[in-house]
């Protein structure tokens, strides 16, 4: 009796598994590197993708990264497409400008792929905000009533981001840098280590907040600020 009952939970278990991973949508990381391995560790977590592998200029076709092997470069993307996976994800950060991000984003829409947004379940969101698409949230995020964040943006580590706040598209936010309420970023702005951004505040487009910087009135001209409070360098 009790060897037959094991023999059929098994058996659930197994058909369980199988439904499971069935499920899972397909999805090919693009990237190595640090930003690639926090996205991996993000989509594991979360279980609803299935990692196929990895596209990368500075690995060869086979290797291993992760677990997960290279595909080949961005090349052999429109055959995955074409053989039914409909997802990727950017493993390319956005260390000193996210020009490079951005153009991948372009590419790999005008390609025709999906990019899911990803958000590590140990942050705080508010059920509000509004994430766009491929944007990626790491761990210990916290964000609050009625934020706006665009597409293609990374939320870093720790980050904490206040009411009302809107992000534009291709947005990098570091770790541990906060944004008071009612903040406004145009795109491709960086915000990097540490960064504060008072309540109210805007910021234009293409502009690099340096590491530490306290940010206390509305900046539109391009460049890296530095200090406190932040001044054009």
């Amino acid at each position: 009796m009790a060897a037959g009952l094991f023999t059929l939970f098994s058996r659930c278990k197994n058909t369980f598994f199988r439904l499971y991973v069935k499920m899972q949508e397909e999805i090919i990381i693009l990237g190595t590197g640090g930003h690639a391995a926090v996205v991996i560790d993000i989509i594991e977590t979360v279980g609803k993708y299935k990692i196929i592998g990895i596209t990368d200029i500075s690995l060869p076709e086979g290797a291993i990264y992760k677990n997960y092997p290279i595909l080949g470069n961005d090349n052999v993307l429109e055959q995955y497409l074409n053989d039914g996976c409909q997802n990727v994800a950017l493993g390319v950060g956005g260390f000193k400008n996210n020009n490079l991000r951005s153009a991948l984003f372009k590419k790999m829409k005008k390609i025709g792929f999906k990019i899911p947004c990803h958000i590590h379940p140990s942050a705080n969101i508010s059920q509000t905000v509004k994430v766009g698409e491929g944007s990626v949230i790491f761990s210990g995020v916290n964000i609050n009533t009625d934020v706006v964040i665009g597409d293609n943006n990374i939320i870093a580590t720790g980050a904490n981001i206040d009411h009302e706040t809107i992000l534009g598209n291709n947005v990098l936010i570091s770790a541990g840098v906060t944004l008071g309420g009612n903040v406004k970023i145009s795109e491709k702005v960086l915000c990097a280590l540490g960064s504060n951004i008072i309540s109210g505040v805007e910021i234009g487009s293409e502009i690099l907040i340096g590491a530490g910087a306290l940010v206390v009135k509305n900046i539109y001209q391009k460049g890296m600020y530095l200090g406190m409070p932040a001044k054009l360098i």
